[in-house]
């Protein structure tokens, strides 16, 4: 006999389009598999008369998403609006108090009331699904609650925005220029019209700190936590750095110390033998180091209609068999202990330094001091000029502490011949 679970949905963009167009193409998986029938019940968006991809007068549809959530045969909401404010956060916080079941991909929303939503869930005995807020396509939520339960891990480092990563893969591949990428994401739909979240590494952050928490039972501030994005990189940074043997990528990484746990989300150099490295286009990818120096590498599309769609009826499957984890990050709101954040690596590593210089005497000698002054010492340098006045001077590290190349590129941010502030960036060993 089948079990009748009936949903809401809130937000009708792309996901919520592939949500509902899956739904309906699996109801005999969903029967004869898992014994389900799904009644979509009712449908919201801010746009009604917006057309949609699929048959919306099939389904009710209500002006006021709280309404639709009152309606007392609703099992689950499942809301995909997006952001962190406004009616996303009032559906989710209602769908809670409702006693609902409530199925998100709002990662903004989650970094920043996720504590709160997963105390909500517990007081009132519902469940919080969420794999599609991280990654799309790669089920790593569930892999970190379910194949990681009861191992330590020790690092999550991950290429977890497909905006940037299919952005920076462009401006190699095509010699395009950052916004002449910018454009071409836009028009294949792998950018939002307003993208400046994923391009300043903020969508990085809300994942990782969601990350962060599973695999760390550990509650942290998203407030203190810095980053930095591709916004500022330039089809010259991509070839030097290609030029020396690496690839560029924008990645969240979160490591656990004793006392504290170091959060990073900047654009790393790669090198061209590496896993990471390879991993193009809009594809996301994480690898897990736990005990024993296991290493566990997921690969897949992070972000699209149908991956984020898949993640979203995953979800729901589980939840509506019971089979999800009964707490949202794995254990209770309570157990999760705050701790201590740091944004810097601890140990030493190798920079790459680009700085657009006026053709003056003395400059690259003023530079190679600087650094010296810093006991900072150089691996490669060459320089490359751009017209009469001006070149790029490009050096490679040895080994360094952040302590020394931050002090030493303020003072080369400062001098005279310097035309724009530098672009610096760590070598990531992976």
């Amino acid at each position: 006999m089948e079990k009748n679970i009936n949903i809401v949905i809130a937000g009708l963009g792309t996901v919520g389009t592939a949500t509902i167009k899956l739904l309906e193409k699996n109801k005999y998986i969903f029967s004869h598999k898992f014994g389900l029938k799904i009644n979509i019940v009712g449908i919201f968006a801010k746009d009604k008369f917006k057309k949609r991809d699929f048959k919306k007068n099939k389904y009710k549809w209500f002006n006021d998403p709280i309404k639709m959530i009152e309606q007392k045969n609703v099992d689950t909401v499942i809301e995909l609006i997006g952001g962190e404010n406004g009616i996303p956060k009032k559906i989710c916080y209602h769908a809670l108090k409702s006693k609902k079941n409530l199925i998100t991909a709002n990662k903004a929303l989650l970094a920043h009331e996720g504590y709160k939503l997963a105390k909500l869930a517990e007081q009132n005995e519902v469940k919080i699904g969420f794999e599609a807020s991280v990654a799309g396509g790669i089920p790593i939520i569930s892999t970190l609650k379910k194949s990681f339960n009861g191992i330590k891990i020790n690092k999550i480092t991950g290429i977890l925005n497909g905006t940037s990563n299919y952005i920076l893969t462009n401006m190699l591949e095509d010699k395009n220029e950052f916004n002449t990428s910018l454009k071409k994401a836009q028009t294949l739909g792998y950018a939002e019209q307003e993208p400046s979240n994923d391009l300043n590494g903020l969508d990085t952050l809300h994942k990782i700190l969601i990350l962060s928490t599973i695999a760390f039972n550990k509650k942290i501030d998203l407030k203190k936590i810095t980053y930095s994005g591709i916004e500022n990189l330039t089809k010259e940074d991509i070839f030097f750095a290609d030029r020396l043997g690496f690839r560029i990528k924008l990645l969240g990484i979160c490591c656990l110390e004793k006392k504290n746990i170091r959060i990073i989300i900047a654009p790393f150099l790669i090198s061209k033998k590496k896993e990471l490295s390879n991993v193009n286009n809009n594809l996301n990818a994480i690898i897990i180091d736990a005990n024993n120096n296991n290493k566990t590498i997921l690969v897949g599309e992070g972000a699209g209609g149908d991956p984020t769609s898949l993640a979203v009826v995953s979800d729901l499957m589980n939840i509506s068999n019971n089979k999800e984890n009964e707490f949202m990050y794995g254990i209770t709101y309570k157990d999760l202990k705050k701790i201590n954040i740091s944004n810097n690596f601890s140990s030493n590593n190798n920079y790459f330094i680009r700085a657009k210089i006026y053709d003056k005497p003395g400059a690259i000698a003023a530079i190679t001091t600087i650094l010296k002054n810093f006991k900072i010492s150089i691996k490669s340098l060459f320089q490359e000029q751009i017209n009469k006045k001006i070149f790029n001077v490009v050096l490679l590290t040895h080994k360094c502490n952040k302590s020394s190349i931050n002090p030493a590129s303020i003072k080369l941010n400062n001098c005279h011949f310097v035309k724009e502030k530098a672009i610096i960036m760590q070598v990531l060993h992976v």
